[in-house]
């Protein structure tokens, strides 16, 4: 009870920072027969977003957030393997074919995932003894329908089967006259397992389709002291800012043929993935399991990146040499003045990528020892992905029509776009072909020493190799078109990354108490050593990345106190994470003209940081979960030339994160019923590299009411946001390399930047049957 009780407390510290402990062989469900349900307060509180509920949410360890958010992996193995190919909730949800769901943190992330930060970890349910059945309807304030049913069962001759389908249609916060519904989404799953006297073999089918655009841009007034205010007939987070007609007219980047992309359609995602997963005792008592997969890909991405905005005014009747006049385009008779948004359009059509993965992990638990030993190879094969750009502006309005413009030059009004509004087509394009691949020893083991003291290990050696093509900036000029018209550049590289773990708890005093009251008292340290190198995906650009492997090194102590009343565990870490590349976006306006540049960045980061964590349960039904991180991720070795003018970021605070986080989590169970809420803190944070704008301080909310009726059915509602904040966060677009001096002249105007996910009223029901 007693080590129950203190894993829960430190799991939920591991969730919200570095955090190192045992690399724990227990990630296989050991019962495939029963279905977990993870219990809100302790991994499943990993699943309340507030940016927005398709995924995990992003958790905070002071270093700079992946790409795509949180790390997911499903039967041990990642659920894409790169990203910017595809997005992992384009083809994983939370749904009712899961079986066990739980948290990875740093180092087991590390070592199973091949990757930096916290992931989720997810086991499909391969059948039950009985038939079991599970239907689930979730809909919000703003229109969403979700619905997910799942069956499972005995068939013959040890055979097991479970089905499962899950469908999305959001809305989002907003309504769009792109689509109704911004997040079409369908998962189709399909197993059969059998069973037999020393183990079991599984094959799962699934099926994903999925339409979506998750981009949250709005216009808002920025203050000084970083909070925002709404401009004139926009509400932030409750009015689409998405270029209302949905169709790209791009370059097609392959061909050079002028298209007319569907922003929903043709930069969907299709997938179809074969799992074959199963593990199995031996005589000696050493257990293989396994899972072998088959990834197919057909997926696009739809990437708006918003940039300045500038003010439409009606021509003189004598215009100057650079005055400018707009238009709407799908109007080009009838005059705009007012706010204009200007952006580049950042479109990758759906292209194929095929992934081949394998896991296959031998382990021993004896009384002192539980060791394991796995084999992991990844391959992934990237065929011609292509992301088409150009540059284009739009009314600063809600669901905005998009804008042409003409300039005077000193004679005549000069059109400087397309009839759509569009310009500089593929001046930023993007392209890469070819494979990726990873191949890994792993290794860990859990040494139980004595009843005092537990040391765990881990290493992963890692071959990691990328061959195929990219399209440079000489080979660029030689074409001289913008599109892949001249040859392209093979790029071959191979490196050998290293990554070990350690982890020691010693119970120091583990009898501190009485039978009845049972108190203990203990201490913890962790140390890690990562290193990761880079995708092809990196060679997108026209600039060479200069891939290096990054190191991330890190150690961790703290303390630990259980007491039947309140669980504590306090730690001090430092990590850090040398050669973190960007592919960063710069903005510069010329003679009225704004000017993009996308560069890769290399740079430093290094943070230290003490988080204490709070379990206090001073009643029955009572519980109250609270959380202190303070942290100051800093940057180091982060200079570089862009438009000729060389900048330097060294010593500034990481940007989007913040050095102060609160976490208070109570709850209250009674008969039938559980009323619970979330409350999160996060102190000012810089909204752009240069640490020259901030926003305020902020809090997000949730709350929620369940009501059990039975054992079969359940009903909850529940709140986001539910103090009604409306604000910015994130970053602020167009400002990666402003000035103090600059910043000034941006108080109190229009920006562009992410914000706070509006109040939303969720509703759930969950029947068993």
């Amino acid at each position: 009870m007693k080590k129950r009780i203190y894993s829960r407390a430190l799991l939920l510290a591991l969730v919200s920072t570095m955090g190192v402990s045992a690399i724990a062989q227990t990630k296989t469900p050991a019962d495939t027969t029963k279905v977990a349900d993870p219990k809100a307060g302790g991994t499943a509180n990993v699943m309340l977003n507030a940016s927005a509920d398709n995924g995990p949410r992003a958790v905070n360890i002071g270093l700079p957030a992946s790409v795509g958010g949180t790390v997911i992996l499903e039967n041990g193995l990642p659920v894409t393997y790169d990203y910017m190919g595809q997005m992992p909730t384009a083809l994983w949800r939370q749904d009712a074919g899961i079986a066990k769901f739980g948290v990875l943190n740093v180092s087991e992330t590390a070592l199973f995932a091949s990757d930096v930060g916290v992931s989720v970890s997810t086991w499909t349910n391969r059948g039950t003894e009985k038939f079991k059945g599970s239907a689930g309807f979730i809909t919000n304030s703003f229109g969403l329908l979700r619905g997910d049913v799942g069956i499972s069962g005995p068939m013959k001759n040890g055979f097991y089967y479970s089905l499962t389908a899950f469908i999305n249609m959001d809305p989002g916060t907003f309504r769009s006259n792109i689509s109704t519904f911004m997040d079409k989404t369908q998962i189709y799953k399909g197993v059969i397992n059998k069973k037999y006297g020393r183990g079991q073999i599984g094959l799962q089918y699934k099926f994903a389709y999925s339409e979506a655009i998750t981009t949250k841009n709005s216009p808002y007034i920025y203050r000084k002291d970083g909070t925002v205010d709404k401009i004139s007939g926009f509400r932030i987070g409750r009015d689409s800012y998405l270029e209302q007609s949905g169709i790209l007219n791009v370059i097609d980047p392959i061909t050079g043929e002028a298209k007319a992309w569907d922003a929903m359609k043709d930069l969907a995602s299709t997938s179809h993935v074969i799992d074959l997963m199963g593990d199995h005792k031996f005589d000696n008592n050493m257990v293989l399991d396994y899972t072998l997969r088959y990834h197919y890909a057909n997926s696009g991405m739809y990437n708006p990146y918003l940039s300045n905005i500038s003010n439409a005014e009606q021509p003189s009747a004598t215009p100057k040499e650079g005055d400018k006049r707009y238009f709407y385009a799908d109007h080009p008779d009838q005059p705009y003045t007012g706010l204009v948004q200007n952006g580049m359009m950042i479109a990758a059509p759906s292209t194929v990528k095929n992934t081949v993965m394998a896991r296959l992990e031998l382990s021993k638990k004896s009384e002192k020892h539980h060791w394991m030993v796995g084999f992991h190879n990844w391959y992934y094969n990237a065929d011609k992905v292509n992301m088409a750009t150009y540059s284009y502006q739009f009314e600063a309005a809600p669901n905005p029509r998009a804008l042409v413009y003409e300039q005077f030059d000193g004679t005549n009004w000069v059109s400087k776009t397309d009839q759509h509004g569009n310009r500089n087509h593929n001046v930023a394009m993007q392209y890469y072909n070819g494979i990726d691949n990873k191949m890994a020893i792993v290794g860990t083991e859990k040494w139980t020493v004595n009843d005092r003291l537990t040391i765990d290990m881990g290493t992963r050696l890692e071959w990691q190799r990328i061959d195929g093509d990219w399209y440079s900036a000489e080979d660029r000029k030689a074409g001289g078109t913008n599109w892949v018209s001249g040859k392209t550049t093979d790029v071959k590289k191979d490196w050998f990354n290293i990554t070990g773990t350690a982890s020691a708890t010693w119970k120091a005093l583990p009898n501190l108490g009485t039978p009845d009251k049972p108190m203990n008292l203990g201490f913890l340290a962790d140390v890690m050593y990562i290193q990761q190198a880079g995708k092809l995906s990196m060679y997108a650009g026209a600039d060479d990345p200069g891939i290096e492997k990054c190191e991330i090194p890190g150690f961790s102590a703290g303390v630990y106190f259980n007491h039947p009343m309140i669980n504590i565990v306090s730690k001090m870490t430092k990590i850090k994470r040398t050669n973190f590349k960007n592919n960063s976006t710069f903005n510069k306006v010329v003679a009225g003209e704004t000017i993009t540049e996308k560069q890769t960045i290399s740079y430093d980061v290094n943070t230290i940081g003490w988080t204490t964590d709070i379990l206090f349960k001073p009643f029955k039904g009572f519980q109250l979960h609270a959380l202190l991180t303070l942290q100051n991720p800093k940057y180091e070795n982060y200079e570089f030339e862009v438009f000729g003018e060389k900048f330097s970021n060294n010593g500034n605070v990481a940007r989007s994160v913040s050095k102060t986080l609160i976490e208070i989590d109570p709850s209250y169970s009674w008969g039938k019923f559980r009323l619970w809420a979330s409350a999160r803190y996060f102190s000012k944070e810089y909204a752009n590299y240069p640490n020259t704008l901030v926003f305020a301080e902020r809090w997000e909310t949730f709350a929620g009411l369940n009501f059990k009726y039975d054992k079969n059915v359940d009903f909850s509602i529940s709140a986001v946001n539910l103090l009604n904040q409306s604000g910015a966060q994130g970053s602020i677009s167009g400002t990666n390399t402003t000035t103090a001096e600059q910043a000034t002249a941006l108080y109190d105007k229009p920006l562009v930047g992410t914000y706070i996910r509006p109040f939303t009223i969720e509703f759930k029901t969950k029947i068993k049957f």
